[in-house]
């Protein structure tokens, strides 16, 4: 199991604050991600495109979305900050 916990305007949009899954990849992470909040939410718009878009930490090195995960994992998304 990994431990995954959602930052900034992802987890406003998504209402995840933290989960736990058993996934081997953080790609294996979406799906997971996009049934919880739809059951949070079922108005959501959080799209797979989302979280491919966010910035992904895993025990606090930042990873690629192709990044292998192992038991005892913790992994961060954010999504990127953006102004002007």
């Amino acid at each position: 199991m990994v431990k995954v916990r959602m930052f900034g305007l992802f987890r406003l949009d998504s209402g995840i604050k933290e989960l736990e899954a058993d996934v081997s990849s953080v790609k294996e992470l979406y799906p997971i991600l996009l049934r919880k909040a739809k059951k949070l939410n079922p108005k959501t718009k959080i799209t797979a495109k989302d979280i491919d878009g966010c910035i992904v930490l895993v025990n606090g090195k930042q990873k690629k979305k192709t990044a292998r995960l192992e038991d005892g994992d913790e992994v961060m998304l954010m999504s990127p900050v953006c102004g002007g």
